[in-house]
């Protein structure tokens, strides 16, 4: 494999990481409500969904699945993979999923049914069922991945890092997402759909 596709997936996850960590660090805000949610959440939308910054951040993600699907092959020819090896092949694979997912359900949901993807977005698939039953675990999966995979990176990628430390980003994605859950699950307070919300997902059926 180039060392040119390593650096550059090295590049854009600097750059992708740091929107994916502050917006997970977003979604924290719930826990003081929906509306503290909703007003931090407006404070950054406008930054990443301006015409000029939200192609970029598509063609970024797509750039780095890309790249990623093919070092991903990489470690799974090896044939001595070990713990960190297997983590980060099944937290990569699964983020190739959830982005690939939620960027499509993010994007159609905005744009061909013109329904905000803000607080009560998110806590409709965790309050709703049958849906609490798939996207609880789900989500949890998502960010424990984000962690999972970033650890990886820094067992394989600085060799003279604490040992502790990929472990304890671990285990700090398990905590992020033991906070964000049940702030959007009903948990916490409870949470009224809007009509708009609530006819969104009758047209699943539901």
């Amino acid at each position: 494999m180039p060392r040119s596709l390593v650096q550059a997936h090295r590049i854009l996850a600097a750059g992708l990481g740091l929107f994916i960590v502050s917006h997970l660090a977003i979604h924290l805000f719930a826990l003081g409500g929906a509306g503290a949610h909703q007003a931090a959440l407006s404070s950054i939308q406008g930054v990443y969904r301006n015409r000029f910054v939200e192609p970029v951040l598509l063609v970024a993600f797509a750039l780095q699945i890309l790249i990623g699907v093919r070092l991903l092959a990489r470690r799974w020819r090896e044939t001595d993979k070990g713990f960190w090896g297997w983590a980060q092949i099944l937290s990569g694979a699964f983020l190739v999923i959830f982005i690939l997912a939620h960027s499509s359900a993010a994007l159609s949901t905005r744009h061909m049914f013109k329904l905000d993807t803000d607080f009560y977005w998110v806590a409709a698939t965790l309050t709703l069922a049958p849906f609490k039953y798939t996207f609880a675990p789900y989500y949890t999966l998502a960010v424990l991945s984000v962690f999972t995979h970033l650890a990886a990176a820094v067992r394989f990628g600085w060799p003279g890092a604490p040992k502790f430390l990929p472990a304890s980003m671990i285990g700090a994605g398990l905590v992020m997402a033991a906070l964000i859950l049940p702030a959007f699950s009903g948990a916490l307070y409870a949470i009224d759909l809007p009509p708009e919300n609530a006819a969104y997902f009758e047209k699943f059926g539901f």
